[in-house]
């Protein structure tokens, strides 16, 4: 079975799916769950813009870092066991094709080289923490991660956030960071674009920064107006996939979902610049990329640069999540992002008001069709049995009910906070066994399609 977007409430249509028969159609929407029984650990990179716009950014990100641990803390048995690792976009003048051009506009050789950065309260070269006491830190998970993200503002300011990204899980000295039992997980935080080379000749593209800059822009991007230099707005930008010296946003796609056998063990997630709009201005009578948004941060106005490619590369992926840059606060994208990696863990809590399938009743009677399902080699599903509801009279296990967490599911957007129990009396349950719910939801005005 095709697993849709988790965290979201689906139209019935948009996910084809034979788990959710017995919900009649006309009911309309309905969220969707898939709870594995076996737990996991998760392998969490952060990929850090390091150039010198960033440092109110970076402030927030460190500062609600907690924020979607909060989250994960929820699951049942507490924080997952995870690798957290911090690298950067700083790739210097280096290409994918191994080049380097040496000292050009403050950027030198391979940069970071996709190195996960060190601190001195913590052994090696990620934080390590399987929730159960055992960590290679000392202090709080907060304080060790604050200070792996102090990555400072010096680094290159052509970004190469998805080489960075794949630099970290080549390079050899970041061994041991990625297990093969352990989702993956990329996070990438920048205020602009991604412009991984695929080889030389940008650096030497102009004398002056700003062109140098903007010939990213204009090589690695391409919208339905072919005139990349007149100032004014442009519609439908996307990914080159003819680039001069960038590198496809697919290849970097391809390669992240090669490191797993079953592809919904990666997730992705950015907290990046709105792709919209794209448009173009000048500066210093040269043409530069406009600003896709202006807000107020703690020292003055910032800016972000619409992420075309960067955003391009998450929609490539099944389980991913997205959250603007442009704001003081990355509260929101943090705790979503939390959400996300939850979700994958198997997250019982709905994020959509459930119907009332008897309102003549005073319990809820949620509409829901409730399976299990066996992982079988190549990820693919083999549905086993439906499990029945829990009476008001009998609850012979295994059996459904839905029940109010407001603790443990506090960041739904929804009041009760309601979450999915299977109820096994205790039995073992086979680790390739997950289980999948459809339940039918209420729109936000609450009327039921």
């Amino acid at each position: 079975m095709r697993r849709c977007s988790l965290l979201v409430v689906l139209a019935l249509a948009g996910c084809p799916d034979r788990t959710i028969s017995a919900v009649t159609p006309e009911q309309g929407r309905v969220e969707t769950k898939d709870i594995p029984t076996e737990r996991r650990g998760a392998d969490i990179l952060f990929v850090i813009d390091n150039s010198g716009s960033m440092k109110e950014e970076q402030d927030s990100l460190r500062a609600n870092f907690g924020k979607m641990m909060q989250v994960l803390e929820t699951l049942d048995g507490g924080m997952p066991d995870v690798h957290i690792g911090v690298t950067t976009s700083d790739l210097g003048t280096s290409a994918e094709d191994g080049t380097t051009d040496g000292l050009k506009f403050g950027c030198s050789g391979v940069g970071d080289d996709g190195q996960l950065r060190t601190a001195p309260a913590i052994t090696g070269r990620y934080i390590a923490d399987d929730g159960h006491g055992n960590k290679n830190y000392a202090g709080t998970l907060d304080d060790a991660f604050s200070a792996l993200a102090d990555v400072g503002t010096q680094g290159c300011g052509i970004e190469q956030h998805l080489r960075g990204m794949e630099r970290a899980l080549k390079n050899p000295v970041n061994t041991g960071f990625v297990r093969d039992d352990a989702y993956l997980a990329v996070v990438v935080i920048a205020d602009e674009d991604d412009c991984s080379l695929a080889k030389q000749g940008l650096f030497d593209s102009s004398p002056v920064a700003d062109t140098v800059n903007f010939a990213c822009t204009s090589d690695g991007i391409v919208c339905d107006e072919p005139d990349m230099t007149t100032p004014g707005v442009r519609t439908n930008c996307r990914p080159n996939d003819h680039a001069r010296w960038v590198e496809t946003a697919d290849h970097f796609a391809q390669f992240l979902k090669g490191q797993k056998t079953d592809a919904r063990d990666v997730v992705v997630a950015g907290i990046v610049g709105d792709p919209d709009p794209f448009g173009i201005t000048t500066k210093n009578n040269v043409s530069v990329l406009a600003p896709s948004c202006t807000y107020a941060g703690p020292t003055g106005d910032q800016t972000a640069f619409p992420a075309v490619r960067t955003s391009d590369f998450l929609a490539q992926f099944e389980l991913r999540t997205s959250a603007t840059i442009c704001g003081a606060n990355l509260q929101q994208g943090m705790t979503q992002i939390g959400a996300l990696l939850k979700a994958e863990f198997g997250d019982p809590c709905f994020e959509g008001q459930l119907a009332d399938a008897d309102p003549s009743t005073p319990a809820l009677d949620p509409d829901c069709t409730v399976s299990e399902v066996e992982r079988v080699s190549g990820g693919q599903d083999v549905e086993l049995d439906l499990i029945p509801a829990c009476s008001r009279t009998s609850n012979v296990p295994p059996c459904w009910h839905v029940v109010e967490d407001a603790l443990n599911c506090s960041y739904t957007h929804t009041d009760p906070h309601l979450k999915l129990v299977i109820e096994r009396g205790g039995a073992p349950v086979d680790p390739k066994i997950h289980v999948q719910a459809s339940c039918v939801t209420v729109d936000p005005t609450g009327s039921q399609f």
